[in-house]
Protein backbone atom coordinates (compact mmCIF):
# COMPACT_ATOMS: atom_id res chain seq x y z
CA UNK A 1 0.00 0.00 0.00
CA UNK A 2 2.89 2.47 0.81
CA UNK A 3 4.17 1.88 -3.08
CA UNK A 4 0.87 2.82 -4.29
CA UNK A 5 0.19 6.26 -2.25
CA UNK A 6 3.77 7.27 -3.85
CA UNK A 7 2.10 5.93 -7.13
CA UNK A 8 -1.22 7.99 -6.68
CA UNK A 9 1.41 10.98 -6.06
CA UNK A 10 3.23 10.75 -9.27
CA UNK A 11 -0.06 10.77 -10.85
CA UNK A 12 -1.18 14.17 -8.96
CA UNK A 13 2.06 15.33 -10.82
CA UNK A 14 1.06 14.38 -13.80
CA UNK A 15 -2.27 16.62 -13.18
CA UNK A 16 -0.47 20.16 -13.30
CA UNK A 17 1.19 19.00 -16.77
CA UNK A 18 -2.61 18.37 -18.04
CA UNK A 19 -3.81 21.63 -17.02
CA UNK A 20 -0.93 23.31 -18.73
CA UNK A 21 -2.04 21.28 -21.77
CA UNK A 22 -5.52 22.21 -21.65
CA UNK A 23 -4.79 26.16 -21.04
CA UNK A 24 -1.40 26.16 -23.56
CA UNK A 25 -2.79 28.29 -26.22
CA UNK A 26 -3.50 31.29 -23.44
CA UNK A 27 -0.66 33.10 -23.03
CA UNK A 28 -1.82 34.92 -19.95
CA UNK A 29 -2.68 31.53 -18.02
CA UNK A 30 0.94 30.39 -18.67
CA UNK A 31 2.24 33.56 -17.07
CA UNK A 32 -0.10 32.59 -14.20
CA UNK A 33 1.60 29.32 -14.19
CA UNK A 34 5.02 30.63 -14.29
CA UNK A 35 4.18 32.97 -11.21
CA UNK A 36 2.88 30.23 -9.21
CA UNK A 37 5.70 28.09 -9.81
CA UNK A 38 8.03 31.23 -8.70
CA UNK A 39 6.16 30.86 -5.15
CA UNK A 40 5.87 27.24 -5.11
CA UNK A 41 10.31 26.88 -5.91
CA UNK A 42 10.65 29.79 -3.24
CA UNK A 43 8.41 27.89 -0.65
CA UNK A 44 9.84 24.89 -1.43
CA UNK A 45 13.24 26.00 -0.82
CA UNK A 46 12.37 27.82 2.52
CA UNK A 47 9.58 26.60 4.08
CA UNK A 48 10.26 22.73 3.52
CA UNK A 49 13.81 21.93 2.28
CA UNK A 50 16.26 24.13 4.18
CA UNK A 51 14.66 23.39 7.77
CA UNK A 52 14.27 19.81 7.21
CA UNK A 53 17.74 19.76 6.03
CA UNK A 54 19.01 21.98 9.37
CA UNK A 55 16.66 19.60 11.36
CA UNK A 56 18.63 16.79 10.60
CA UNK A 57 22.22 18.57 10.07
CA UNK A 58 24.19 20.17 13.35
CA UNK A 59 28.15 21.53 13.98
CA UNK A 60 30.42 20.65 10.43
CA UNK A 61 27.39 19.31 8.78
CA UNK A 62 26.03 22.79 7.91
CA UNK A 63 29.39 23.49 6.14
CA UNK A 64 28.52 20.00 4.01
CA UNK A 65 24.97 20.95 3.13
CA UNK A 66 26.50 24.91 2.10
CA UNK A 67 29.22 23.12 -0.12
CA UNK A 68 26.79 20.70 -1.32
CA UNK A 69 24.04 23.05 -2.28
CA UNK A 70 27.20 24.84 -4.18
CA UNK A 71 27.26 21.47 -6.24
CA UNK A 72 23.77 21.36 -7.33
CA UNK A 73 23.91 25.03 -8.22
CA UNK A 74 27.24 24.43 -10.36
CA UNK A 75 25.62 21.54 -11.57
CA UNK A 76 22.99 23.27 -12.86
CA UNK A 77 25.31 25.58 -14.37
CA UNK A 78 27.45 23.31 -16.21
CA UNK A 79 23.80 22.34 -17.99
CA UNK A 80 23.36 25.46 -19.09
CA UNK A 81 26.04 25.37 -21.82
CA UNK A 82 23.78 22.53 -22.99
CA UNK A 83 20.56 23.66 -22.78
CA UNK A 84 19.19 25.98 -26.01
CA UNK A 85 18.66 29.61 -25.37
CA UNK A 86 17.70 32.45 -28.51
CA UNK A 87 18.54 35.60 -27.16
CA UNK A 88 18.54 38.36 -28.57
CA UNK A 89 16.02 36.74 -31.58
CA UNK A 90 12.36 37.03 -31.78
CA UNK A 91 12.51 33.37 -30.42
CA UNK A 92 13.71 34.88 -27.53
CA UNK A 93 10.55 33.94 -24.69
CA UNK A 94 10.25 30.53 -26.26
CA UNK A 95 13.64 29.65 -26.22
CA UNK A 96 14.58 31.33 -22.33
CA UNK A 97 10.90 29.01 -21.24
CA UNK A 98 12.70 26.00 -22.91
CA UNK A 99 15.77 26.83 -20.85
CA UNK A 100 13.76 27.25 -17.55
CA UNK A 101 11.75 24.07 -18.18
CA UNK A 102 15.20 21.99 -18.80
CA UNK A 103 16.92 23.31 -15.84
CA UNK A 104 13.71 22.87 -13.79
CA UNK A 105 13.18 19.03 -14.59
CA UNK A 106 16.56 18.47 -13.34
CA UNK A 107 16.35 19.88 -10.66
CA UNK A 108 12.43 18.74 -9.74
CA UNK A 109 13.87 14.92 -11.01
CA UNK A 110 15.69 15.03 -7.75
CA UNK A 111 13.30 16.93 -5.55
CA UNK A 112 10.60 14.34 -6.52
CA UNK A 113 13.15 11.01 -5.49
CA UNK A 114 13.78 12.55 -1.86
CA UNK A 115 9.87 12.73 -1.78
CA UNK A 116 8.99 9.36 -3.42
CA UNK A 117 11.35 7.89 -0.91
CA UNK A 118 10.22 9.90 2.62
CA UNK A 119 6.69 9.64 1.62
CA UNK A 120 7.23 5.86 0.79
CA UNK A 121 9.10 5.48 4.28
CA UNK A 122 6.30 6.86 6.08
CA UNK A 123 3.22 4.80 4.89
CA UNK A 124 5.43 1.65 5.55
CA UNK A 125 5.33 2.67 9.18
CA UNK A 126 1.86 4.66 9.01
CA UNK A 127 -0.76 4.48 5.82
CA UNK A 128 -2.43 7.67 7.25
CA UNK A 129 0.38 9.51 8.10
CA UNK A 130 1.76 8.67 4.70
CA UNK A 131 -1.19 9.83 2.61
CA UNK A 132 -1.63 13.05 4.66
CA UNK A 133 1.94 13.35 3.76
CA UNK A 134 1.03 12.42 0.53
CA UNK A 135 -1.66 15.13 -0.21
CA UNK A 136 0.51 17.95 1.35
CA UNK A 137 3.58 16.88 -0.99
CA UNK A 138 0.68 17.08 -3.90
CA UNK A 139 -0.25 21.02 -3.37
CA UNK A 140 2.88 22.01 -4.13
CA UNK A 141 3.68 19.69 -7.10
CA UNK A 142 0.94 20.49 -8.91
CA UNK A 143 2.35 24.02 -10.18
CA UNK A 144 5.33 22.06 -10.56
CA UNK A 145 3.95 19.89 -13.30
CA UNK A 146 2.23 22.43 -15.05
CA UNK A 147 5.56 24.52 -15.12
CA UNK A 148 7.41 21.88 -16.93
CA UNK A 149 4.89 21.24 -19.46
CA UNK A 150 4.24 24.56 -20.18
CA UNK A 151 7.83 25.73 -20.54
CA UNK A 152 8.40 22.71 -22.85
CA UNK A 153 5.69 22.73 -25.19
CA UNK A 154 7.70 23.72 -28.12
CA UNK A 155 10.05 21.33 -27.84
CA UNK A 156 9.69 17.66 -30.49
CA UNK A 157 7.23 15.40 -28.92
CA UNK A 158 9.63 12.81 -28.20
CA UNK A 159 12.05 15.19 -26.24
CA UNK A 160 9.08 16.50 -24.34
CA UNK A 161 7.42 13.26 -23.59
CA UNK A 162 10.91 11.63 -22.07
CA UNK A 163 11.35 14.69 -19.78
CA UNK A 164 7.37 14.60 -18.63
CA UNK A 165 7.84 11.06 -17.69
CA UNK A 166 10.76 11.28 -16.17
CA UNK A 167 9.49 14.35 -13.85
CA UNK A 168 6.52 12.80 -13.06
CA UNK A 169 7.68 9.25 -12.03
CA UNK A 170 10.32 10.44 -10.47
CA UNK A 171 8.20 10.14 -7.02
CA UNK A 172 7.17 6.60 -7.83
CA UNK A 173 11.17 5.36 -8.36
CA UNK A 174 12.01 6.96 -5.13
CA UNK A 175 9.67 4.98 -3.56
CA UNK A 176 11.10 1.99 -5.42
CA UNK A 177 14.44 2.78 -4.27
CA UNK A 178 13.35 3.19 -0.47
CA UNK A 179 11.02 -0.39 -1.13
CA UNK A 180 14.53 -1.79 -2.33
CA UNK A 181 17.20 -0.43 -0.19
CA UNK A 182 15.86 0.93 2.92
CA UNK A 183 17.36 -1.58 5.68
CA UNK A 184 21.19 -0.17 4.26
CA UNK A 185 20.35 3.57 3.75
CA UNK A 186 21.36 5.83 6.20
CA UNK A 187 20.00 9.94 7.15
CA UNK A 188 23.08 11.13 5.76
CA UNK A 189 21.84 10.03 2.32
CA UNK A 190 18.63 11.90 2.45
CA UNK A 191 20.89 14.85 3.42
CA UNK A 192 23.15 14.80 0.75
CA UNK A 193 19.69 14.59 -1.44
CA UNK A 194 18.04 17.12 -0.15
CA UNK A 195 21.12 19.44 -0.07
CA UNK A 196 22.08 19.09 -4.02
CA UNK A 197 18.36 19.61 -4.86
CA UNK A 198 18.28 22.51 -2.34
CA UNK A 199 20.69 23.85 -4.48
CA UNK A 200 19.12 23.34 -7.93
CA UNK A 201 15.98 24.77 -6.94
CA UNK A 202 17.66 27.82 -5.42
CA UNK A 203 19.23 28.31 -9.28
CA UNK A 204 16.32 27.93 -10.92
CA UNK A 205 14.65 30.40 -8.37
CA UNK A 206 17.11 33.11 -8.64
CA UNK A 207 18.56 32.43 -12.02
CA UNK A 208 15.60 31.64 -14.05
CA UNK A 209 12.08 31.96 -12.38
CA UNK A 210 13.19 35.40 -10.75
CA UNK A 211 14.55 37.48 -13.59
CA UNK A 212 11.71 36.45 -15.77
CA UNK A 213 8.90 37.36 -13.36
CA UNK A 214 10.60 40.65 -12.94
CA UNK A 215 10.89 41.29 -17.06
CA UNK A 216 6.89 40.00 -17.04
CA UNK A 217 4.75 42.97 -18.16
CA UNK A 218 1.84 41.94 -16.21
CA UNK A 219 3.13 42.72 -12.39
CA UNK A 220 -0.32 42.16 -11.00
CA UNK A 221 -0.47 38.36 -12.51
CA UNK A 222 3.14 37.90 -11.31
CA UNK A 223 2.50 39.16 -7.67
CA UNK A 224 -1.00 37.13 -7.36
CA UNK A 225 0.26 34.48 -8.98
CA UNK A 226 3.95 34.02 -6.84
CA UNK A 227 1.50 34.62 -3.87
CA UNK A 228 -1.16 31.52 -4.37
CA UNK A 229 2.32 29.31 -5.71
CA UNK A 230 3.53 30.52 -1.68
CA UNK A 231 0.34 30.10 -0.21
CA UNK A 232 0.43 26.36 -1.74
CA UNK A 233 2.96 24.98 -0.21
CA UNK A 234 2.26 27.05 3.08
CA UNK A 235 -1.04 24.88 3.02
CA UNK A 236 0.64 21.78 2.16
CA UNK A 237 2.86 22.05 5.57
CA UNK A 238 -0.30 21.80 7.56
CA UNK A 239 -0.63 18.48 6.04
CA UNK A 240 2.39 16.61 6.46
Amino acid sequence: MALLVVFGLSIVFAVGMVFAKLTSSKAHVQSFISSISLGAMAGVAFLDLIPEIFEETSGMGYLLVALLCVVGIVILKVLDHFVPEHEGSEESEEGNLVHIGIMSAVAIVLHNIVEGMTVYSVASQSLKSGITLALGVALHNIPMGALIYSTLKSESRGKRNVILVLSSFSTFVGGLVMMALSSILSPSFFIVLMSLALGMVLYILFWELLPSALHSKDRTITIVGALLGLLLVVASLFLE
